[in-house]
């Protein structure tokens, strides 16, 4: 008989363990939540957010408007292609070696 009061007291334990309800070890009240908390996640509450700000711009949207209005080249094949826009033309030697190659 012992056994089984002791088997259904070990249940009990691991039952309040691993419980969803946590009511009965929550020192303050279930109805104080905090004011940021208006049953929203965290990505519904990061989007309103994003939506009423004024900018509609990504990061990476301002990041290639700034190089842009900079006018530094984007990537090293744009500043190779503006740089050779400014090359001399080929001599008949070099463009019979690039057309070999």
């Amino acid at each position: 008989m012992s056994d089984k009061g002791l088997l259904a007291s070990i249940c009990g334990f691991f039952k309040g363990l691993f419980s969803s309800d946590k009511s009965c070890c929550d020192d303050k009240p279930a109805t104080t939540q905090s004011k940021s908390n208006d049953g929203l996640t965290g990505v519904e509450r990061y989007i309103r957010n994003n939506a009423q700000s004024g900018s509609q711009l990504t990061g990476v949207e301002k990041y290639i408007r700034k190089q842009l209005a900079d006018n530094k080249p984007l990537t090293g094949v744009e500043s190779y292609i503006r740089n050779q826009v400014g090359a001399k033309p080929l001599t008949g030697v070099e463009r019979y070696i690039r057309s070999k190659s």
